[in-house]
């Protein structure tokens, strides 16, 4: 894979928003994950620092005779088959239209101070909803990947952002490497007793006092419960109880967002109800 500057997901995000205003809480239309107006022209384009653009040839199936690259059509993706499609899914979980990482993301320390330990998963194998966020906010997207248009797929050059950098406006981790970003396929103690989950347990330091007993039920954040063979399902059941991206971020902007990083929550304050600061929906701290 080739590391190259400037990411175009920075100006493919400016161009999702389409004309629309952002609202909070308003739906997908106008958020970053607003596809609709995007065409796969605009996708497999790559504007560089000095706004120089180049379009990628993949060899298929949208190849110009005329110049041999990529980009001839005009086909636009629409909100929801950016990342589901009814027809020939990537993934038949939720009908997932991306290519899911064969590769384990991991934590670089073996424990939080409470014993829990990090955990580790595979990005095409664990069943939880991280990894559909992973496939494309990893720092190794392939926004092409997927994509299923005319009765084909398209298989795209990797968009690599450059090593130990997570400015780039959409990767949360530099690869496998998850070590800057909050721990997620991780044990939540409800009712400040440990859980099992992701094959990963509370760990014995563990200080229930210090956690809310359900955010699920009193701010409206999404727990998920793992049935202890890897089958995992949103809801909260005791001792088998966990948190995922989607606990925290409502890819589809639903009522409870805040903000443009569709966020459950604030970012700044300390009001620990819905909606309030973000890390005391969960933390009581």
């Amino acid at each position: 894979m080739k590391p190259l500057n400037g990411f175009a997901g920075v100006a493919l995000m400016a161009a999702s928003m389409a004309s629309v205003a952002y609202t909070p809480g308003a739906g997908i239309a106008g958020t970053p994950h607003d596809w609709s107006g995007v065409s796969a022209t605009k996708l497999l384009q790559w504007v560089d620092g000095k706004g120089n653009v180049t379009t990628y040839n993949t060899g298929r199936p949208y190849v110009d005779p005329a110049t041999g690259k990529q980009g001839v059509t005009t086909v636009t993706i629409g909100q929801c088959t950016k990342c589901h499609t009814p027809h020939q899914a990537r993934s038949v979980n939720l009908a997932w239209n991306h290519t899911l990482q064969a590769i384990a993301y991991r934590w670089d320390a073996p424990a939080t101070t409470a014993g829990t330990p990090y955990p580790t998963f595979r990005g095409d194998s664990y069943k939880g909803p991280s990894t559909k966020c992973l496939s494309c906010h990893d720092g190794l997207l392939a926004s092409t990947d997927g994509m299923w248009f005319n009765r084909s797929t398209t298989v795209g050059v990797r968009y690599v952002s450059l090593p130990g950098t997570l400015n780039d406006g959409h990767a949360v981790a530099d690869g496998p490497n998850m070590s800057q970003t909050h721990p997620v396929a991780m044990p939540y103690p409800v009712n400040g007793r440990p859980s099992t989950y992701n094959f990963v347990r509370n760990g014995a330091q563990l200080a229930g006092t210090e956690w809310v007993a359900d955010p699920m039920a009193t701010n409206n954040l999404r727990l998920y419960s793992d049935d202890g063979t890897g089958n995992i399902i949103t809801g909260v059941v005791p001792g088998k109880t966990g948190i995922e991206c989607s606990s925290c971020h409502d890819v589809h902007n639903g009522s409870g967002v805040t903000g443009s990083l569709l966020l459950l929550g604030k970012l700044t304050g300390n009001d620990r109800g819905p909606g309030g600061y973000l890390c005391t929906q969960c933390h009581l701290k």
